[in-house]
């Protein structure tokens, strides 16, 4: 399954008093990672999909497991493995990582999905389209 990393910076922003990172930046990042690799492999998730409608990808699960915490200025490598990619669904595994220590790691499944223009509520989940199956099931 498709693999995706990149290094990124702990900003001042992003710690707690402690100069620590403040948790929920994870889930911020791990958003940011996903879209990024999407973006990558020439696939906008959140584009119009040509239905009147925007596209995305809500999450439907999501488990974090906390080991370590980066230090404002720390380098963290953010590692993203394709687990699964179901019918509607597709899972992830993240790794947050300062040189070879794990920092935190989550598993997420979100759903393909899109929403009418202007009405966000009325979510609808869709098949993984094949030519995004096949980029997510690829070995990077």
């Amino acid at each position: 399954m498709r693999q995706y990393s990149y290094d990124r910076r702990l900003n001042w922003s992003e710690c707690d008093p402690g100069g620590i990172i403040f948790f929920p930046h994870y889930a911020r990042w791990m958003v940011d990672g996903l879209n990024e690799m999407f973006l990558g492999l020439g696939v906008d998730p959140n584009a119009p999909t040509g239905n009147n409608a925007l596209g995305g990808l809500p999450v439907l699960g999501l488990s974090m497991k906390f080991l370590s915490a980066p230090a404002l200025h720390d380098t963290v490598t953010h590692q993203i493995t394709v687990t699964k990619v179901g019918g509607k669904s597709m899972a992830f595994q993240h790794r947050f990582l300062r040189g070879d220590e794990l920092l935190m790691e989550a598993e997420e499944t979100r759903v393909w999905a899109e929403h009418p223009l202007g009405n966000p509520r009325a979510l609808r989940t869709l098949q993984v389209p094949e030519h995004v199956r096949a980029l997510l099931q690829e070995a990077a």
